[in-house]
């Protein structure tokens, strides 16, 4: 936190701190839709990249 020798400052730059936190997590709600389509794109890339993986329960039945 930002620290000023006067209370009075202290008291604005502590509202206007609050002021910008209000604000963004405004707009993350507000982006919440993009960043879903952009995880979903990111897990489908990577599905797409990795190779196949074993499935524990058949490699112990095989035994």
């Amino acid at each position: 936190m930002i620290y000023a020798p006067n209370s009075t400052v202290d008291k604005q730059l502590v509202k206007h701190s609050r002021d910008l936190v209000r604000k963004a997590i405004a707009l993350l709600r507000k982006s919440d839709h993009l960043v879903t389509e952009h995880r979903l794109r990111d897990e489908r890339g990577e599905a797409q990249t990795m190779p196949p993986r074993h499935d524990e329960r058949k490699s112990g039945q095989d035994r």
